[in-house]
């Protein structure tokens, strides 16, 4: 049923199986994520599931503000009213509220069916091919930073599109450090309660980076993490598609609507780990937390960082019997190269491009951008390197006669 059109019910009387479901349940081409009686569980559905669709009954009392809400927390998801009222005034509150469409109860099935075929075209215009890739640490110290800066810095390189790094970890993130940047802007001016995000007021708040990368960094004062909302982050992500082909979200080891915005709609979500007992155990926590939340299983994968097989009692197969499935990559311990990069606030490429562990990410980003084009086979890496440090490439010699 992967055709179908998902729609999420909100029906502030009624049951799963109640009279406003009834007529849903008789289209084909329909399936019903769930009906919802109140704000918070219909929001955290919104945040972590691919949803084209919101019905709402507006003759509950607050449906008209459910209606605003869904528009402002998802501008691509429409809302479809549903209402015993037929007078004039009724429909264009119902319009003017955010409903993309107003069917009349009791609903006759033709009617409505047509009514969440008109709007479905509508959502898919929209679509876009931008990719977002969330990266979580299971414990402190996992790496998940140095391979959430690395791997956009690989994809922009591999795929020579643009690419976005979020610092999601609101309060002690290190993006900004990795980069030896400090941005004048962050993710706090741009996604809090009544701040009107735009193209323009995005761009300003972007740290461009020589290298296609831009940076989006946590506040500088920690209390200001409380400015954050989720709406604001989902109208943030949904402009950063507009202009970017690949998203890289760091996020903090904690639940909250925020993450969940993060996640919900990635194309895939990396559990950094290493080869121990603490990093495994807390990556399964995570790994069934976003289950749980209804996180496409296909889209979660647990990655192996600073891996030493002589020293970890642990395996490979270990790891991959225990999530029984593939590990998505392994990156092997380097901590010369990869220490001096961030006592230098350079990415590995830039002083150590022929890092085993840079190949390793190398090899992450082309599982994640299967279209990457070839670019600086071996032996060939100054390319990255110039642009990274901001160097214009070296004449050739001339050739002696």
């Amino acid at each position: 049923m992967s055709s179908a059109i998902r729609v999420c019910l909100f029906d502030e009387f009624g049951s799963d199986s109640g009279p406003f479901a009834a007529p849903f349940e008789k289209i084909d081409q329909i399936e019903i994520v769930g009906t919802f009686k109140s704000w918070d569980s219909l929001q955290a559905t919104l945040l972590l599931s691919d949803v084209d669709v919101v019905a709402v009954n507006l003759d509950g009392p607050g449906s008209l503000d459910v209606v605003a809400r869904v528009g402002k927390l998802s501008h691509e998801c429409p809302v479809i009213g549903i209402s015993t009222a037929t007078e004039a005034n009724g429909i264009i509150k119902a319009m003017r509220a955010g409903c993309a469409q107003y069917v009349c109860s009791p609903v006759d099935v033709d009617d409505l069916r047509n009514a969440v075929l008109r709007i479905r075209p509508s959502r898919l215009r929209g679509s876009h091919t931008c990719k977002r890739v969330c990266v979580i640490g299971s414990s402190g110290g996992s790496g998940a930073t140095t391979i959430a800066c690395n791997l956009a810095m690989e994809l922009a390189h591999l795929t020579e599109r643009r690419t976005a790094l979020i610092d999601l970890n609101l309060e002690y993130g290190d993006v900004c450090c990795a980069f030896d940047c400090a941005p004048k802007y962050s993710i706090a001016d741009i996604c809090g309660e009544n701040v009107e995000l735009d193209h323009d007021t995005l761009g300003a708040a972007l740290h461009d980076l020589p290298c296609n990368v831009s940076v989006l960094a946590r506040p500088q004062n920690i209390e200001d993490a409380r400015q954050v909302t989720p709406e604001g982050l989902e109208q943030m992500f949904r402009l950063l598609a507009e202009r970017f082909g690949y998203i890289i979200a760091d996020l903090p080891r904690s639940y909250s609507f925020l993450s969940a915005v993060a996640v919900g709609r990635a194309e895939a979500t990396l559990i950094v780990a290493q080869l121990a007992v603490p990093f495994i155990r807390n990556a399964s926590r995570i790994y069934e937390c976003l289950l749980q939340m209804g996180a496409d299983p296909e889209r979660v994968h647990v990655l192996l960082n600073r891996c030493n097989a002589e020293y970890e009692r642990l395996t490979l197969k270990d790891v991959e019997n225990h999530f029984r499935k593939p590990v998505f990559g392994v990156v092997p311990n380097d901590y010369e190269f990869v220490s001096a990069a961030l006592d230098l606030g350079h990415p590995i490429g830039a002083d150590s491009p022929t890092s085993k562990a840079r190949a390793a990410i190398q090899d992450i980003a082309r599982k994640l951008a299967p279209e990457a084009i070839v670019v600086n086979p071996r032996g060939q890496s100054s390319g990255l390197l110039n642009k990274l440090l901001g160097r214009k490439p070296k004449a050739a010699a001339p050739s002696r006669a």
